[in-house]
């Protein structure tokens, strides 16, 4: 019989019940599917366990029954998962609609343009419903116009074909339709291999990572790019600068996958290139992916949080001038990371400060990201008087349950 102290943190519980039956974290991490390095959070209080599916697994792992004595949270303060998003079956089915039809001629050059809008909409504002609402008839038209066209025109709209299953991948992973969003990405890069195109082939690699990457496949994502990076670089001599630059994106996303593995030298090396990288291509934005300087300069942010360095993510941090850049996704992971950093320091005050500016880039990103919503809630658990006020109004406003 395990004695555990009421107001013991939900970490240490994890730590306790894992202890009691004999394994190890390793062993814990397996079973899970994610990194040692995600569990070692979780029992450490570093990284709060985001989603009640998540809460569900720990407990079967640790053959604990009763949740409430694994988290010591009643059921109204468990992390639930935000609402699906209301355009979401609309994408699914054009997705997999068995016939799609033109309702007029084939258009390539126009559905290149609507593509590129589009993004240029999701990327500089991050409306959801209205991006939601302009993909099913996107992805009805590019699917019925493939079959028709040849010749020339042929390439080019598999490019966009390839553009816009990178933007149905960006759009319903940030609001969980992670079955969508695997299509998504494979499609994107059947589209890259029909045109024959390796530079978008290496960005639909990238692509792939990401998706894969938020559901925790963390190795087969550093290899994949590794991988894609390898293939690219003996042609870097004579590329183009969109090759430099996706080369230097899968540097990034590697590091990242480096840093959740634990290994620090991979995580240096990975930044290392992807840092000469930018000094020499400047800010970019090839594929959509805003490579350059100063998205290196948040992936330090990034990769120190993860590797339990706060304090260094915080310097890091005063280094990056965000306002410049083109994508409000961006512009938010900057601030969030920030918040994570502060939170982790106990900087309660200066970590909701950080949501609020991720907030205001961006409302829906913060209600849909199940990590921040967590985030709330451990620092909803330990509120005072200088943080209530601006955190209790926050907190209603995502949705997240106030006790």
């Amino acid at each position: 019989m395990v004695a555990v102290k009421p107001d013991l943190p939900p970490g240490e519980r994890i730590r306790l019940y894992r202890r009691r039956i004999g394994l190890t974290q390793e062993q814990c991490a397996q079973l899970k599917g994610c990194t040692v390095s995600a569990w070692r959070k979780w029992e450490s209080g570093e990284r709060q366990v985001a989603a009640f599916s998540d809460w569900i697994e720990i407990a079967r792992i640790l053959r604990v029954r009763d949740l409430y004595k694994l988290t010591g949270l009643p059921v109204g303060e468990l992390p639930e998962e935000p609402a699906g998003h209301e355009t979401v079956p609309a994408i699914r089915a054009a997705m997999v609609s068995f016939d799609p039809r033109l309702t007029g001629p084939p258009d390539v050059e126009r559905l290149g343009t609507a593509v590129r809008t589009a993004w240029g909409i999701w990327q500089e504002r991050r409306p959801f419903n209205q991006v939601g609402a302009m993909l099913p008839d996107l992805i009805t038209e590019v699917r019925a116009t493939i079959p028709v066209v040849d010749g020339p025109e042929r390439a080019s709209l598999l490019r966009s074909a390839s553009m816009l299953y990178f933007l149905t991948r960006a759009f319903t992973k940030r609001v969980r339709a992670h079955d969508v969003s695997l299509l998504a990405a494979d499609r994107a890069m059947a589209a890259a291999i029909k045109a024959d195109d390796l530079d978008f082939k290496a960005a639909s690699a990238w692509n792939q990572g990401m998706i894969l990457a938020e559901q925790g496949h963390t190795e087969v994502v550093a290899d994949l790019a590794r991988g894609a990076a390898a293939e690219l670089e003996p042609t870097l001599a004579d590329a183009p600068i969109q090759r430099m630059s996706i080369f230097g994106a899968l540097h990034l996303l590697r590091a990242l996958q480096c840093a959740r593995l634990g290994d620090e030298h991979g995580v240096a090396c990975a930044l290392e290139v992807a840092d000469r990288v930018a000094a020499k291509v400047g800010e970019r934005n090839d594929f959509r992916t805003v490579f350059g300087p100063t998205n290196v300069g948040i992936h330090r942010v990034r990769l120190a949080v993860e590797l339990s360095r706060p304090g260094e993510a915080i310097r890091a941090g005063q280094q990056c001038d965000v306002s410049k850049l083109p994508s409000v996704e961006r512009r938010f992971s900057y601030y969030v990371e920030l918040a994570r950093a502060y939170g982790i320091r106990g900087e309660d005050v200066a970590a909701v400060h950080m949501l609020l500016r991720a907030e205001r880039e961006s409302a829906d990103e913060l209600r849909f990201n199940v990590e921040v919503r967590s985030m709330v809630r451990e620092l909803l658990r330990r509120e005072s008087s200088l943080t209530r006020s601006d955190l209790r109004p926050l907190a209603d406003r995502m949705g997240v349950l106030v006790q």
